[in-house]
């Protein structure tokens, strides 16, 4: 991967990686959105796809806000719609028109729900899925991630978690990596904080926008990949909202979890080249 470089949006000073050519107006640039484990960033989500995607397309790869190199400033009031419009001015910012994006995860369910909105946040022309979308469950397995200690031990269960091949859980500089990010100044706050939920508020019966979302209002079209042995999401999860998305494309990682696109990363870069080229009309 190339260095970063930061970027300040309304203020918060805004890391990100950027590679390939710009070719505006010919050929959309790639956003990469990471997931949202403890130490999620850009560089764990997506340093073994970069490279690949840069090849034909212009990529560029930003830390949300709260997380990796960017300022760890949380909303309180309203997450997601501070999370989606500093995506939004990042885009504006690095002056790329319309994009492609993808997500994992976290971020994989934000994009799927900005592409659902009546007028999307960002100009949008295609997006993919990785391990998101749909009902996540309150498992053992989510409540590993989310009880993160700071200790090496519980980073090293999260990445046990999260991909089928030991060697990633066993890899120690691997593990040094992710805990050295998890445990930055402000990080564990930051990424901890979506986690709390005051003892005083009731839920009402209105669902929050991710859990209700009109996927067939998605016109644009969409690659959703899922790991089929992911512990994080129920068998099947992919059943109750792939359909619905009118020009929606289903891919299995036999062999994952939920890290497809770092597990199988061969897998879901050929997949994803393919794909960006069909919405181009270049096969």
């Amino acid at each position: 991967m190339t260095p970063g470089q930061y970027v300040t949006i309304d203020g918060a000073r805004t890391h990100y990686y950027e590679a390939g050519v710009q070719h505006r107006g010919v050929r959309p640039s790639v956003v990469l959105l990471h997931s949202g484990e403890f130490g999620g960033c850009a560089e764990f989500s997506w340093e073994h796809n970069i490279e690949a995607l840069a090849s034909r397309h212009h990529v560029l790869a930003p830390d949300h806000l709260g997380f990796g190199r960017t300022n760890k400033l949380f909303d309180f009031e309203n997450m997601m719609a501070r999370r989606i419009a500093h995506i939004q001015r990042f885009i504006e910012t690095m002056g790329t028109g319309p994009v492609h994006v993808m997500g994992s995860s976290m971020s994989g369910g934000l994009c799927l729900m900005v592409a659902a909105r009546e007028t999307p946040d960002w100009p949008l022309v295609s997006v993919t899925c990785c391990s998101g979308g749909g009902v996540a469950p309150d498992n053992e397995a989510r409540k590993v991630l989310n009880s993160y200690d700071g200790s090496k031990e519980h980073m090293r269960r999260i990445i046990a978690t999260m991909f089928v091949d030991p060697r990633w859980a066993e890899d120690d500089a691997y593990i040094d990596r992710r805990v050295a990010m998890a445990n930055a100044t402000g990080a564990w706050e930051a990424i901890a904080a979506a986690r709390f939920k005051a003892p005083f508020h009731q839920r009402s019966g209105v669902s929050p926008e991710r859990d209700a979302l009109d996927y067939a209002r998605i016109s644009i079209p969409v690659l959703v990949f899922a790991g089929r042995q992911d512990s994080l999401r129920n068998p099947g999860y992919t059943d109750d909202f792939v359909p619905k998305m009118p020009r929606s494309e289903l891919h299995f990682f036999e062999n994952a979890a939920h890290m497809g696109n770092i597990e199988c990363a061969d897998e879901f870069n050929a997949r994803t080249l393919k794909f960006l080229a069909q919405q181009e009309g270049a096969c």
